[in-house]
């Protein structure tokens, strides 16, 4: 079996598990570490859909310690995580969105807020949140640099992600600031962008990207 037709069995799984617990799967690659690589930027997706099956200590321990070895500028790491999979928290963040967005108009999926059952993080199982170091001006590209990080290395472990940033600024008012105190957040740190990570139960197709944007100047 070639490496391609490996691709689509894994990308095919997850629509014809629905919800079931299942075994993340596992990508075979038959090309060289390099090919493996760029598969994994080329066919990862941001999910909206999610199974109950909750993210094991092992995927968090290989996910966040590829976050902690992006670059940073002078290697300042200027971010704190927190890896949030504790149901009251998570109903808690939700609910603080749910009440800040009444009335208001989004874009993107928050744009659905007043459906039933809505979850701003997808109603995924495991919520990573990463705040930047409000006195390093470099902090947000760091920061954006190891949200990639973490975004491919679940796509690696067969798991699903989707940047929140929806839910910014919501964290960041005054009146949540128990919230990030709960997560031990340090004051001089604000949140600068959510993910929410789980086990997919959608395989989206890539929406259209703007090949036009690119210019080689030589």
């Amino acid at each position: 079996m070639n490496r391609r037709k490996m691709l689509l069995m894994g990308a095919a799984v997850p629509a014809l598990a629905g919800c079931e617990k299942r075994q993340p799967e596992k990508v075979t690659y038959e090309g060289s570490s390099r090919d493996a690589i760029i598969d994994n930027m080329m066919t990862r997706r941001s999910i909206r859909k999610y199974t109950t099956e909750q993210v094991s200590q092992e995927q968090l321990d290989v996910i966040m310690r590829c976050a902690i070895y992006a670059p940073s500028a002078l290697n300042k790491q200027p971010w704190e995580m927190r890896v949030v999979q504790n149901p009251d928290i998570l109903a808690e963040v939700n609910k603080r969105f749910l009440r800040f967005a009444q009335g208001k108009e989004f874009q993107g999926s928050a744009a659905r807020y007043r459906e039933p059952g809505f979850s701003i993080f997808h109603s995924a199982p495991t919520l990573i949140v990463i705040a930047g170091d409000k006195d390093i001006p470099t902090a947000t590209l760091d920061i954006g640099i190891t949200l990639q990080n973490i975004l491919l290395s679940a796509a690696a472990l067969g798991l699903g992600t989707c940047p929140l940033g929806s839910l910014v600024p919501i964290l960041n008012l005054p009146e949540n600031a128990d919230l990030l105190k709960l997560m031990n957040i340090p004051t001089d740190h604000q949140v600068t962008i959510n993910v929410a990570l789980g086990h997919a139960a959608e395989s989206p197709t890539a929406p259209i990207r703007y090949s036009d944007r690119v210019k080689i100047i030589r």
